[in-house]
């Protein structure tokens, strides 16, 4: 089904009231926003229509209304039966309110018992308080009249009308209307908006279902206030009420929105109850038109993860292809999962073994965590062939490097097709059984020249193919256990990350690739991809494998970030893990590589940097940027990057690209290179380059004697 099938409606206030709020909802999937016209002023409406028109979400004119409220009281508690005088809002109401009514305060906060009207001319009534509770300023007030009379109030207010008039101006095509009672209430709307904006009435009152009939025959969309028709029928009776009135506009073809108490707990909770979940899936599958949130969009602390909750249960009840709402999926469709409790030490004692290289150990691990999917095993053949001819699986699905165990011929030749391998650590410890279903050879050449574009000898790459072994295993693999590391608790899983986004309710996550401890400019690039793009969240994820002769050991790339992660990131967006691989020196197609596996665990955007996986002057600095447009199935998405200096005048990083004609003059810029015999003289960068507090870091194992880079 369509994504659009199931709308959202945002409430906007103090907690998405600026521009880039308005553009990560729109990115989220939201389909109309709206203000609360009760708590919002005519300048409001003009502030938030204007951005909404800006962003381009198609608002929703929400009237007021001309109901009955509390005036001006502050906030007073009442206890039961003491007695005070209480303005109400319009003053004319008064006249009407008889001895014995009864008025229900703010959602039956407090309950009122009007005892004297004799002050009605001076706009007070005397009530008593039928049990205690908060008076607030400005709440809704509900009438039981002692005599059954119904209260008569205009439909639209003298702010509806003003901001109607405001709403045929900016070209607004829709009015959701307050307190809707009969069906010419609704001829009255149409009429005022000159029949240019769809009508949504608001069944919110038990006159309204009283005149139900009517009033959806001329309406154009219903939408179901339940808070407010929670104040005048019994809670009990909201849902049978919530039913008929689907069945009605289903009989009728017209839309259902859903409004009040959808994810009211994420206010201030990150996650919703079990019964709001309960609730809103079963509201999906009743066949509502749309959701709307108010307060928790409003003037709730998580705006943002409200909505990406509405889409995920939206996409689980099955109403969309979840685009917005549910991380992006594992290339290929399916994350690979290759670990097995089947293989104990009784089975492992009798297989053949092979020891593993370093570099091979972990390539088993990431293929069977799902690092490498749709990779179960190491390539066949035919794999093989596609992969360098193709950068593709035998499949079709993309793949840009050859992944592929590499045995002496004499180790081979005792090793047959189908039968089962255990696979070694340094230990001669079981990591992984393979099972073996090819053994073939390969030109290596043409290996080299297929994947690097050249055979030069003083390219890394080649060298490292060039030095394989003659003959490949191809098979599926289980993985035994994980080798150990010294930094393993960091090694997450996609399995574990994708859940730690889901438990954040994350979407749009950002993934960083980086071989070095974190100076000023990559900071710049994270916080710009996240903002750019209205990612959720940043996904920090650096290789601390195999290394080349000058790289910076692993425990000072992760002390680094750990830094980052205690002081400066912002708080509860940024999801830290390490990668256990090497470089392939592989160039663009190394880029494509590194892009996959961060879609595997669950990011939709990647940053792609100036010469990304440049090897020497092997490939064009922009080589890694063009290659992704060679691929449009790729699902995950490149943010690229050129080159990103410090401005001496706008103390700040700018971006070369956004600022084409810069002076050089007020360029600064220095390379890992002059850093790093900054840090082996004993100097520390400037602030500009590296945080003070990451320098220390590197200068004071310096000073300890330890070994900080590659040597």
């Amino acid at each position: 089904m369509d994504k659009r099938e199931v709308k959202i409606i945002v409430t906007l206030g103090p907690s998405t009231k600026n521009e880039e709020d308005l553009r990560r909802l729109k990115i989220k999937g939201v389909d109309f926003a709206r203000v609360n016209m009760s708590h919002s002023s005519f300048e409001d409406l003009k502030h938030f229509l204007s951005l909404s028109k800006k962003v381009g979400i198609p608002f929703v004119l929400d009237t007021e209304g001309a109901q009955i409220r509390t005036g001006d009281t502050g906030r007073i508690w009442v206890k039961e039966n003491e007695t005070i005088k209480l303005s109400l809002e319009p003053v004319s109401v008064l006249g009407e309110l008889v001895q014995g009514d009864l008025l229900y305060v703010d959602t039956d906060a407090l309950v009122l018992r009007v005892a004297d009207t004799s002050s009605a001319r001076d706009g007070f009534l005397e009530v008593k308080a039928l049990h205690e509770g908060w008076l607030k300023s400005h709440k809704a007030v509900v009438v039981d009249s002692a005599i059954g009379k119904v209260i008569s109030l205009p439909t639209l207010s003298e702010k509806d009308l003003q901001a109607i008039t405001l709403g045929l101006e900016e070209g607004v095509g829709y009015i959701a209307v307050s307190y809707i009672r009969r069906g010419e209430d609704v001829d009255l709307v149409r009429q005022a908006t000159k029949g240019k904006m769809r009508i949504i009435s608001k069944v919110e009152c038990a006159e309204a279902l009283e005149n139900l009939d009517d009033i959806v025959v001329k309406s154009d969309m219903i939408l179901i206030d339940r808070t407010d028709l929670g104040k005048e029928i019994s809670a009990e009776k909201v849902r049978a009420a919530q039913k008929v009135i689907f069945a009605k506009a289903k009989e009728l073809g017209k839309p259902v929105f859903v409004a009040s108490n959808l994810l009211e707990s994420m206010i201030e909770n990150k996650n919703p109850t079990r019964a709001e979940i309960h609730d809103v899936a079963r509201l999906i599958e009743d066949g509502v038109y749309g959701l709307s949130l108010a307060a928790e969009t409003a003037i709730g602390k998580n705006p943002l993860e409200c909505v990406s909750v509405l889409q995920r249960l939206i996409y689980e009840a099955g109403k969309s292809n979840g685009e917005h709402c549910l991380l992006v999926e594992p290339h290929g469709g399916r994350l690979v999962e290759r670990t097995s409790a089947f293989w104990d030490g009784g089975r492992l004692r009798g297989l053949k073994k092979f020891q593993l290289s370093e570099n091979l150990q972990m390539d088993v691990e990431q293929i069977a965590t799902g690092v490498f999917s749709p990779l179960e095993g190491f390539m066949g053949r035919k794999d093989l062939e596609s992969v360098l001819n193709s950068t593709r699986l035998a499949s079709g699905v993309l793949w840009p490097i050859p992944i592929i165990l590499d045995v002496p011929e004499i180790i081979a030749q005792d090793m047959r097709e189908g039968e089962d391998i255990a696979l070694t650590d340094n230990s001669d410890e079981p990591l992984a059984v393979l099972h073996l279903e090819e053994k073939y050879a390969f030109d290596k050449k043409e290996y080299a020249q297929k994947l690097y574009g050249t055979l030069d000898g003083s390219h890394p790459g080649v060298r490292q193919v060039l030095a394989m072994q003659p003959v490949f295993l191809g098979g599926k693999i289980d993985l035994v256990k994980r080798r150990p590391t010294d930094f393993g608790h960091y090694a997450l899983t996609p399995r574990q990350v994708r859940r730690l986004f889901g438990e954040r309710h994350w979407s749009r996550v950002v993934g960083f690739h980086t071989r070095n401890v974190i100076h000023r400019s990559h900071e710049y690039v994270q916080m710009k991809a996240m903002e750019d793009e209205g990612c959720d969240g940043l996904f920090v994820h650096p290789v601390i494998g195999k290394k080349k002769p000058g790289d910076y050991h692993a425990r000072y790339i992760i002390q680094s970030y750990e830094k980052m992660m205690e002081n400066f990131y912002p708080k509860g967006r940024v999801v830290f893990a390490t990668f256990n691989t090497y470089s392939r020196y592989a160039g663009p197609r190394e880029a494509l590589f590194t892009a996959i596996c961060r879609q595997n665990f669950g990011c939709s955007h990647f940053v792609v940097g100036r010469d990304h996986t440049g090897v020497g002057s092997f490939y064009p600095p922009d080589a890694s940027h063009k290659v992704f447009d060679q691929f449009p199935d790729l699902k995950i998405k490149p943010v690229r990057f050129h080159e990103v200096f410090f401005s001496k005048n706008k103390g700040d990083h700018v971006h070369a690209p956004e600022s084409p004609d810069h002076d050089p003059e007020d360029k600064l810029s220095i390379s890992g290179t002059q850093a790093r015999k900054m840090f082996e003289k004993g100097e520390v960068p400037p602030s500009w380059f590296m945080r003070p507090e990451v320098s220390e870091v590197i200068l004071t194992a310096l000073k300890n004697g330890e070994e900080v880079f590659v040597k």
